[in-house]
């Protein structure tokens, strides 16, 4: 078992690598240091103490606990999902760090409490042995004791005396650790509002950041709180107002979205097991107008959708997506190529964008009309103007847009019908010859 689990582990890490459809997601990428912070908090201070905890004394419960948070921080520098490895080895060692100063601190507080009790009741017991005066008149008429029976009295008093020990080596070391009292009860309470703390927070990272739903989007700015429902805007529209067997391309990633929210067939979804087919939406993602229109029709596509949060400031949107769809695309059908879509190895969509980049389908779905708004046309995720203003769509019609622009629909315009041409009829009376002639001509199919 511990082996595959190895395994496992060593195949996730070479997959996050080498296979584009899984290094695309965002749950596969090496953490930054302020994800650490955010999930961990204070723990991340705590689990060193408690790792120096661990080695006084080392012992194979520790070493197991060690080479556990060894393991579980390699792990998870290599993807942000495998943070899950890590928290409860963090937990681990924060525990043992928080008992370890519990017990110095405690341990200082009971050293130094019962000496005083202790000398108080010394006081209080000197004063009341001067109190008492001995009675002569009682010893009198006792009689008198001989040598003998005295020395046996002063033997089993001797006995019964405790004989005071040397204090061990631990004793020492424990007085030598206690720190003043003071000094103890203060970082109790600290350690107490630093637990306190941290509950806090992990009550408010599994709302805010765990718990809220990517549909229904919400901002808070200096007027106040914002709602982005432009996603159940886009599905209710399309549930309402398409077919049902009517067919809706978009990427990947808003594949179940579309299904459970809007009832309609999606060609890809969450499930990327099918890699040719996901690298096909990012073909016809990464195509010239025409050529993505033939590749949706194949695919007896009625709608395309596309997120776009250029207006909003919204930063998961397509356009940031996009080079992954010409990545996996180009894993597939060898004409995608990457350095196609860059200017100098750089990812842009000002007027120094590429013209493969400007006339791609993704570019123009998601900036159709975008100069409307400000009359700039100015992307707020990318912060800049974009390269291509004004520009007409020929082979898709746009049919909806939210009310934030951040999801957008068109329609695949069917294909031009051809006429055929009428040949004229003339009076003259035809002749076998002619007759004959017209019988071996060939119709055009067209």
């Amino acid at each position: 078992m511990k082996y595959l689990s190895i395994h496992l582990l060593g195949f996730s890490i070479y997959a996050s690598k080498y296979i584009l459809i899984i290094a695309s997601v965002s749950e596969h990428q090496p953490p930054t240091w302020p994800s650490y912070f955010m999930d961990i908090n204070v723990l991340a201070f705590l689990v060193p103490a408690g790792i120096i905890a661990c080695f006084s004394p080392v012992s194979d419960a520790s070493s197991f606990v060690i080479h556990y948070i060894v393991t579980s921080v390699y792990f998870s520098g290599v993807m942000v999902r495998l943070m899950l490895v890590l928290a409860p080895a963090a937990c681990i060692l924060s525990g043992i760090a928080l008992s370890q100063a519990f017990d110095v601190f405690t341990r200082s507080i009971k050293f130094q409490l019962p000496s005083l009790s202790v000398d108080s009741h010394i006081d209080a017991g000197g004063a009341s042995s001067e109190s008492v005066v001995p009675d002569d008149t009682v010893k009198t008429d006792k009689t008198e004791d001989t040598p003998k029976e005295r020395t046996s009295k002063k033997s089993k008093r001797k006995e019964k005396e405790p004989v005071e020990k040397p204090p061990s080596k631990s004793q020492i070391k424990k007085r030598l650790s206690v720190l003043p009292l003071e000094t103890s009860i203060i970082a109790i309470v600290l350690l107490i509002l630093l637990g306190a703390f941290y509950v806090v927070h992990s009550v408010w990272a599994a709302a805010e950041a765990y718990s809220a739903p990517s549909i229904v989007l919400t901002s808070h700015s200096h007027d106040g709180l914002h709602v982005f429902d432009d996603f159940r805007e886009a599905y209710a529209w399309l549930s309402h107002n398409t077919e049902v067997d009517d067919k809706v391309a978009s990427w990947w990633d808003y594949g179940y979205q579309t299904t459970a929210m809007a009832n309609r067939t999606v060609i890809v979804d969450n499930n990327t097991w099918n890699n040719t087919h996901i690298a096909t939406v990012g073909t016809a993602m990464s195509s010239p107008e025409k050529a993505a229109w033939e590749i949706f029709h194949s695919l007896d596509v009625k709608y395309v959708l596309v997120v776009f949060g250029g207006l909003v400031g919204y930063p998961s949107d397509d356009i940031i997506k996009f080079l992954w769809m010409v990545r996996i695309g180009g894993g597939v059908f060898p004409h995608i190529k990457e350095p196609d879509y860059l200017r100098d190895g750089q990812y842009r969509i000002d007027s120094m964008a590429t013209p493969t980049m400007l006339n791609s389908l993704m570019y123009k779905l998601s900036y159709y009309r975008f100069v409307e708004t400000d009359g700039k046309a100015f992307d707020r995720v990318r912060r800049t103007e974009i390269g291509k203003k004004h520009f007409k769509l020929t082979h898709f019609e746009e049919v909806f847009t939210t009310h934030h622009w951040m999801v957008r629909l068109y329609k695949l315009k069917p294909p031009k019908n051809r006429i055929r041409g009428k040949i004229k009829k003339t009076k003259s009376k035809s002749t076998p010859k002619t007759v004959s002639k017209r019988k071996g001509l060939k119709r055009n199919p067209f």
